[in-house]
């Protein structure tokens, strides 16, 4: 198990109307049991939102694709991420 982090941002710096809960909900929505995600924590900034999540993989490399494919999916289908973006590991 790995213990890896992404960050999501945003070009416009209006403040985040999201709670870390219902980042951390938008996220687990998105996970597929394929993704092997045990557990995921969301720190929300007014334009950030860090999100750190342990995934069962044989690397660490594996392990943040990982999460960049939940976060992408996330960021694909959920509305309240409209405008939102991965920031380049």
């Amino acid at each position: 198990m790995h213990l890896v982090a992404v960050t999501l941002a945003r070009p416009d710096p209006a403040p985040s109307q999201l709670t870390a809960a219902t980042v951390t909900d938008l996220i687990w929505v998105h996970s597929r049991p394929e993704d092997r995600v045990e557990h995921i924590r969301t720190r929300v900034d007014p334009d950030l939102y860090r999100i750190a999540a342990a995934i069962i993989a044989d690397t660490p490399d594996a392990a943040v694709a990982n999460l960049r494919r939940v976060c992408e999916r996330a960021l694909r289908h959920a509305p309240s991420l409209r405008g939102w973006h991965l920031v380049p590991a």
